[in-house]
């Protein structure tokens, strides 16, 4: 159980900060104002969608980790 849990954490916490890389890119493309044709965010766009699925699923492995947790604490109890 701690291991699904520590995993979940981890992964959480890597897409959090590659997500947040990702945003501080399209800021720094959006404070330089490059030409247009050197723009491309599909790569950073892509990365970002990513990066919130990768978000939602380790949250919902962690809700579900902590859940069966306390389910067995329940039973033991």
């Amino acid at each position: 159980m701690i291991g699904a849990i520590t995993a979940s954490q981890g992964g959480l916490a890597a897409a959090t900060h590659r997500y947040g890389a990702s945003v501080q890119a399209i800021a720094a493309i959006g404070t330089s104002l490059p030409a247009a044709t050197r723009v491309d965010l599909s790569t950073t766009a892509v990365q970002m969608l990513q990066d919130k699925a990768a978000i939602g699923m380790n949250t919902a492995i962690l809700k579900s980790s902590l859940e069966s947790e306390r389910r067995v604490l329940d039973i033991l109890a």
